[in-house]
């Protein structure tokens, strides 16, 4: 369950950097990398706090 939590706050600093990224006008790729690295992050702590 904590590694859920963890998770779950890497995977919002992920998208966080990503919002930062378009905000600065970064490259495409790295928004894309972080955006669906964040999603990930947070896919994976919900399914891992509804699975108990």
């Amino acid at each position: 369950m904590i590694l859920a939590f963890l998770m779950l706050f890497a995977g919002g600093m992920l998208l966080g950097g990503a919002w930062s990224f378009y905000r600065s006008k970064k490259p495409w790729w790295a928004i894309a990398g972080l955006a669906v690295l964040g999603l990930v992050c947070l896919g994976i702590s919900f399914w891992r706090i509804q699975s108990g």
